[in-house]
């Protein structure tokens, strides 16, 4: 606890009035004592002041020889040469580092020091949520870090409210979760239930004014009918690729389409482990922003549109044919697809979360149930292709693309590199892929698909 007397203490020990005795003190309890250091530093403002003060010691001091460590208690009459000998050349040193690393933030106490970001939820730019204050988004997206590594990214429009370290009230939208280990427990609430997390990756929608959606697409989660006193009335597990209705009229939970029923109304017959199949694309990844939602080893696919008429040719690529790697076309090639062709059209999206400059691999195959017409790869290519495919084209939020495309047929020119690799069968409904992105970039790109006389409900 600080007390006034320490106050004052402090505010001497920087207009350094005190005696050798109390300064060894003071540094000794600054060495010790969590609080006390970070009192000093809100005395020194900052590191600039701190490292300026101990500078303006430093030149007297270097002429001086370290002497033997003087006993605790040194009597006030010490003269004025032990002053400058006694620890105004290495202990001031070992202070001022200390408080360096306490205004970086990397204290050495740990548990001891109440770390606010620690106990804090923030926004993916860096802004602090508090607690208990309903936040809305009228547009867009915003991803919610979790002090305990959980992150939540909620698409507009939305009402919600950060409840906890570990939990938030979803009253209105829908969000994707990201939940590592360290984040099991991970607690949802809605107007109509609870969701909690056993260490996975879900999505929660407010459906309507009676029931809330929850999808599992890795790991399991518990779903709960609650009352208006937060009691839970019944509750169900909800594991992989399961969904469900919580309906709080009916207090009851039933199923709804899973994952793969979904993909198979798009025409999507089978897909990889490492494949996610969403319905809806959160607009930050419709835009093309990385660093937004990220996860290590899983790729997403993403219906965009479905039976666009093409106004004009698109341009594509396409696998050889075995009978062209024969004759010696080893490459994706470009076609064109003639204008008044009815299409479907996919995204596959993939931003590992590992650190910057390393990469790390997604290997995969998607099975779709008519021929693939071809793949759009290209950054220049696929901003070009948004007016036709894009959902939010014709939107302000349009101006916000951030397309970033997949490299691929790199490695004919220097064998030892390692590009991304896509691939199309020879009956053209399998698409196979091999993806590589860093902490810095994303790997997508656009699937177009012979389209079928009716949408998918």
């Amino acid at each position: 606890m600080i007390n006034q007397d320490d106050d004052r203490l402090l505010q001497a020990y920087l207009d350094q009035r005190l005696t050798p005795g109390e300064t060894f003190q003071v540094e000794q309890r600054l060495c010790q004592e969590p609080e006390f250091a970070d009192r000093l530093i809100q005395f020194a403002s900052d590191e600039t002041v701190i490292t300026e003060w101990a500078a303006n010691l430093e030149p007297s001091l270097k002429e001086t020889p370290l002497q033997d460590e003087l006993p605790v208690d040194v009597p006030e009459t010490v003269s004025e040469e032990v002053t400058v000998t006694r620890g105004r050349f290495f202990i001031p040193s070992l202070v001022v580092s200390c408080l360096i690393l306490f205004m970086a933030g990397l204290y050495f106490w740990g548990p001891q020091l109440d770390d606010v970001d620690s106990e804090t939820v923030v926004l993916s730019t860096g802004e602090r949520i508090q607690n208990h204050i309903r936040q809305t988004l009228a547009e867009g997206s915003a991803e919610l870090h979790f002090p305990t590594g959980a992150k939540v990214l909620i698409s507009a429009p939305a009402a919600y409210e950060v409840t906890g370290k570990n939990s938030i009230h979803l009253r209105q939208g829908k969000f994707i979760a990201n939940v590592p280990s360290t984040g099991i427990g991970f607690q949802v609430d809605t107007p109509h239930g609870r969701v909690v997390d056993l260490g996975t990756l879900f999505s929660v929608q407010t459906a309507d004014a009676d029931d809330t959606r929850v999808q599992v697409y890795r790991g399991k989660v518990i779903a709960s009918v609650i009352d208006g006193q937060g009691i839970v009335k019944t509750s169900r597990q909800v594991d992989e690729n399961q969904s469900a209705k919580i309906d709080y009229q009916k207090n009851e939970i039933e199923d709804t389409p899973d994952s793969y029923e979904l993909s198979r109304r798009y025409g999507i017959k089978a897909y990889s482990s490492c494949v996610i199949f969403q319905e809806q694309m959160p607009e930050a990844l419709a835009t093309g922003k990385y660093q937004v939602f990220e996860h290590d080893d899983l790729a997403f696919v993403f219906p965009e549109r479905q039976q666009v008429v093409l106004p004009q040719n698109v341009t594509v690529e396409v696998s050889p044919t075995s009978a062209e790697q024969q004759a010696g076309k080893i490459l994706n090639y470009n076609i064109s697809i003639p204008q008044q062709t009815k299409v479907d059209c996919f995204r596959v999206y993939y931003d590992p979360a590992v650190s910057e400059g390393q990469f790390i691999p997604v290997e995969g195959k998607i099975v779709f149930e008519r021929p693939i017409l071809g793949v759009i790869l290209k950054k220049k290519r696929l901003n070009q292709t948004d007016r036709f495919f894009l959902p939010l084209y014709g939107t302000q939020r349009e101006h916000n693309i951030a397309h970033q495309g997949t490299e691929v047929d790199r490695g004919i020119f220097d064998p030892k590199d390692i590009y991304d690799e896509i691939s199309i069968s020879e009956d053209r409904k399998t698409l196979s892929f091999l993806l590589l992105s860093g902490e810095r970039f994303v790997d997508e790109f656009r699937v177009l698909v012979e389209s079928t006389e009716t949408p998918a409900q």
